[in-house]
């Protein structure tokens, strides 16, 4: 999760609170009410999987005379957003579930069946081929991969009267190499029907909510807060260096009769290795004692190496050739 001055920004995904990982690329200069640099925070989408965002007041949070909050939530660029509203009046000495809004759950206009659908969001593969595609753009893919949240202290003013929208750009769930240029992202959200919102009958007229205008509060206290979130496929959170790699799996512990130390245990795997090695040196010195030899063998091996000496002196004698040496003129032709 993400924390900024008593504000709380958490992804929900399948029950979990999804870890939030620091841009590698952060160059300290984030502003959070800058629209162009605001800070980003990194978290793994696993694709099919359901999620949801909620903003949390902390206690601690000050609303300076404000009547509320407004919270924004926008889905990869695509200009559609969502808002949702905490009163002060609600959340002041009240519980956690009043100082929090969420986003999870959709309506979405089916012009097939002319009704309203009801479903939730997942995160989804994106799909990628190599042939120009003239429907996308850089503008068209220049939020994608990204959940911006923003939250903005206002005095409420009078209640309106207004329409879900039936049209909408549609989700990119397909884009050209050429277009994405590199960009490492590989997930998009999808929209995951779950119920026809009005029951199955015959859509009637427009269907109209109400929401109080927002009027923003003068200086620094009625100033836009952005964070964004970029959801990123593990794979791609590794190669970004916002995660580790995973390890490589460990060997196994009687691989040619190595003694291998875990992190987890090393201290009794030291203790076992210096307890073998013990045993093996009491093998080695009581199978390699050197041989002494007594005071007669000593002796006796000595008159035998004596009377080798003698033998073989008398044959070198014996082959020596009598008479006067044998002379030969080297000068004769």
């Amino acid at each position: 999760m993400a924390q900024y001055n008593g504000v709380t920004v958490k992804v929900v995904s399948d029950g979990k609170s999804c870890p939030m990982y620091d841009d590698p690329d952060a160059d300290g200069h984030e502003n959070p009410f800058s629209e162009t640099s605001p800070p980003q925070k990194y978290i793994e989408a696993v694709a099919g999987a359901k999620f949801s965002v909620a903003v949390t007041l902390e206690p601690n949070f000050k609303f300076a005379n404000c009547d509320g909050v407004r919270v924004t939530f926008a889905l990869d660029g695509s200009g559609r957003k969502y808002e949702g509203d905490i009163e002060s009046t609600n959340a002041i000495g009240g519980s956690l579930e009043n100082r929090t809004t969420y986003f999870g759950r959709v309506r979405k206009w089916c012009p097939q069946t002319g009704q309203f659908q009801v479903g939730d969001v997942t995160f989804g593969e994106l799909k990628l081929h190599e042939r120009s595609d003239a429907t996308s753009s850089l503008k068209d893919i220049k939020g994608l991969g990204q959940l911006q949240v923003c939250w903005q202290r206002i005095l409420f003013g009078n209640e309106t009267t207004r329409e879900h929208h039936k049209s909408g750009k549609e989700p990119v769930s397909e884009v050209s190499e050429k277009v994405l240029k590199g960009k490492a992202i590989d997930t998009a959200i999808k929209f995951a029907p779950s119920s026809l919102f009005s029951n199955l009958q015959p859509l009637i007229g427009p269907i109209k909510y109400t929401r109080k205008e927002g009027i923003i509060l003068p200086g620094l206290l009625g100033k836009r807060v952005r964070l964004n979130i970029l959801y990123r496929s593990k794979r791609t959170l590794q190669m970004l260096g916002c995660i580790p790699h995973s390890p490589s799996p460990a060997p196994s512990n009687r691989t040619s009769g190595a003694v291998v130390i875990k992190p987890d245990d090393s201290k009794e795997e030291l203790r076992l290795l210096r307890a073998q090695l013990t045993e093996l040196e009491n093998r080695l010195s009581n199978t390699t004692q050197p041989i002494v030899k007594s005071e007669e063998q000593r002796s006796a091996s000595k008159i035998k190496r004596e009377r080798e000496d003698k033998e073989n002196d008398g044959q070198r004698k014996k082959s020596r050739r009598s008479g006067p040496p044998e002379v030969v003129d080297l000068t004769a032709d």
